[in-house]
């Protein structure tokens, strides 16, 4: 089924390229041998750039792959933008054609200034977007369990770091500071803090960045999808050389807080232990949060008395339109929910994959301000 999968996205991406190349083309159809020659080198070059760092990133030097899955992932969720600007332009041609007749030279196909405005729209919206990206959203969440705590607690949430080829030492310390500010007790992520590979997490030494972060208890977090696909058992080696506590179906207990940190393994696993089992040992009158990083069938959490979840993994879509597609495959693809006594919060993540931008997104940092009954401000 994923090979079929590949298949259709691959076919898909590549006519999207053929079309929107085509609608680019117009801007040298007067234009000299040599600037043809280029044109069509770019667009080879951002169309086969992701392909070409799946082959063969592994086996060249680690600036060489971060060039190639910059420009190349970059392109792969732009395209969606540029296919659908083309198609809003030859739209307009077609009414035209049939209703209007003008001969404007919007309208033209070979015009050179319809694929000027063509790739200047591609810019600005891939300009917008990365500055969108770059504006990390500080969510505050209040939250109150009908259970007892000692005190508040504040807690940083984050989710889909995705450190790596994208993203490096500068915005890693970015984001670390930006944490460190909350003075929380905890810093909680929900998987996927790896991207594709582990190579450019030692090349630009990202462990030393991240034990940087600050709290009061301890940075805790669950694995994602991506773990798996950068090698779980090193992954989980790195993170915790780092200072990380990998909780993969396993439970940190605070039993002078009245709290249980419980950590899911990703469902990538197959056999990861249920939510029965990893509750067994879990007081009843214990506050209980569960990581869990894809959020897929969220009412396991009710069902086993969970208080508290926090998911990631869908990016809610990272560039509309895909944010559509994602609020209709999950019953809750972004922010907050409830079943029962269980609270749920899906985060669109604080990192991104691929092109450091999102379109109708938003990259975010969650802060959890957490009441009991009774418990006491600090």
């Amino acid at each position: 089924m994923k090979k079929y999968i590949f298949t259709a996205i691959l076919v898909l991406y590549l006519f999207a390229n053929v079309y929107v190349f085509l609608g680019y083309s117009s801007i040298v159809v007067e234009s000299s041998l040599a600037a043809k020659v280029l044109f069509t080198l770019i667009a080879v070059i951002l169309t086969f750039s992701i392909l070409l760092f799946f082959a063969i990133g592994k086996r060249i030097p680690v600036y060489l792959a971060s060039v190639l899955y910059k420009v190349g992932t970059g392109w792969f969720m732009l395209i969606i933008q540029a296919f659908l600007l083309t198609v809003f332009f030859d739209l307009g041609r077609l009414v035209n054609g049939l209703f209007i007749h003008s001969n404007h030279w919007v309208f033209d196909s070979l015009s050179p200034q319809r694929g000027m405005l063509l790739i200047g729209g591609t810019l600005f919206i891939a300009l917008l977007g990365h500055l969108n990206y770059l504006q990390k959203k500080r969510v505050e969440l209040n939250l109150t369990v009908d259970k007892e705590l000692p005190n508040d607690l504040k807690i940083v949430v984050l989710t889909d770091m995705h450190m790596g080829y994208a993203i490096e030492n500068k915005e890693l310390g970015s984001w670390v500071k930006l944490v460190n500010k909350e003075k929380a007790d905890f810093i909680l992520v929900a998987g996927d803090l790896i991207d594709v590979s582990l190579l450019p997490l030692q090349y630009y030494q990202l462990d030393n960045v991240l034990k940087q972060f600050e709290s009061k208890y301890g940075t805790f977090a669950c694995v994602g999808n991506h773990e798996y696909l950068s090698g779980i058992e090193r992954s989980i080696e790195f993170l915790k050389s780092a200072g990380i506590t990998i909780l993969r179906d396993s439970v940190a207990h605070f039993e002078d807080l009245n709290l249980a940190i419980i950590g899911r393994d990703d469902k990538t696993n197959l056999k990861r232990k249920k939510m029965s089992v990893l509750v067994e040992n879990i007081k009843e009158n214990n506050v209980n949060i569960l990581l869990d990083h894809q959020p897929y069938q969220l009412e396991e959490a009710a069902e086993n008395k969970i208080d508290l979840q926090f998911s990631g993994h869908t990016h809610r879509g990272q560039v509309w339109p895909i944010s559509w597609i994602t609020d209709r495959l999950f019953e809750n693809s972004y922010g907050y929910s409830k079943k029962d006594n269980t609270q749920y919060y899906v985060s669109s993540g604080i990192g991104i994959w691929g092109g450091r931008y999102r379109v109708g997104t938003k990259s975010e940092y969650v802060v959890v301000n957490l009441k009991g009954k009774n418990s006491k401000k600090k």
